[in-house]
């Protein structure tokens, strides 16, 4: 989507096409694919981004407006999904030939207006609810990394306005000061957590949650094989509903699931 194409594979702008972006993923006969790496602790993998102080952003992927709109057509109102740009850096890596201490958080002003142009996109197919995952904000993050949420979804909030966005975490519990500020974005309708590993995030939304925000809450395991408790999920809910209001929806969510 941001038209991060290392050289080496010969791409000269436009739509990214299959072509590319199968080389870029598992190699061709004169190039390697680029570095696979383990997703947080699950057993998925992505392919980590090549990042630099000359890289060239643009808009090169329209396939989250075209899978929404063909899926409207359908007669589906679905909900668009994006890594969200804070998490996309931390989760690159400086380029080869790029010192190791290159701040990959200093393109955030590079990748934010594609970001406001997928989601003029989104909003202009019809789209109501966009989702962006934010799962570094499980990671114990220094003040500078957390601030550039802040500034992120700041720099994002004049484009929110008619849609509803909804942040997620996953995998882990929250830890406060990422909890903070995440609560804190006033452009953000609301924030998911994971529940069932994140037994310290629980006790965090029953200290303070924000009032008119949604809380999706994901109660249900999807790491084994086993029946749900229904009872503790219940509970879970219950108790969530006295802190956040019946107003507010409450999500059932597979926790620790890609899916």
């Amino acid at each position: 989507m941001l038209g991060v194409v290392p050289p080496r594979y010969g791409w000269n702008g436009g739509e990214i096409g299959f072509d590319v972006y199968f080389s870029m993923a598992r190699g061709n006969a004169s190039c390697p694919a680029m570095e696979m790496t383990k997703w947080f602790d699950t057993n998925y993998h992505y392919i980590v981004p090549e990042l630099g102080h000359d890289v060239k952003f643009s808009y090169a992927s329209h396939k989250a407006v075209t899978e929404y709109k063909e899926a409207k057509a359908l007669g589906i109102d679905t909900v668009p999904v994006l890594v969200g740009p804070v998490s996309y850096l931390l989760l690159s890596k400086p380029t080869k030939g790029v010192e190791k201490t290159f701040s990959l958080l200093s393109l955030l002003g590079k990748i934010l207006p594609i970001y406001k142009e997928v989601m003029s996109e989104l909003k202009a197919a019809g789209a109501s609810w966009i989702q962006f995952d934010e799962p570094t904000l499980v990671m114990d993050l220094d003040s500078h990394k957390l601030k550039a949420f802040t500034e992120a979804y700041s720099e994002l909030a004049s484009c929110l306005f008619g849609v509803n966005v909804v942040i997620e975490t996953y995998f882990a519990d929250v830890p406060a000061e990422a909890y903070k500020v995440l609560t804190s974005l006033e452009a953000v309708a609301g924030y998911g957590f994971d529940l069932v590993r994140g037994t310290k995030t629980l006790d965090l939304i029953k200290g303070v949650f924000p009032t008119g925000k949604y809380l999706f809450a994901r109660v249900v395991g999807g790491r084994n094989i086993w029946a749900n408790d229904l009872a503790g999920s219940l509970i879970t809910l219950h108790a969530l509903e006295g802190i956040v209001g019946k107003g507010t929806i409450l999500c059932i969510f597979l926790s620790n699931s890609m899916f």
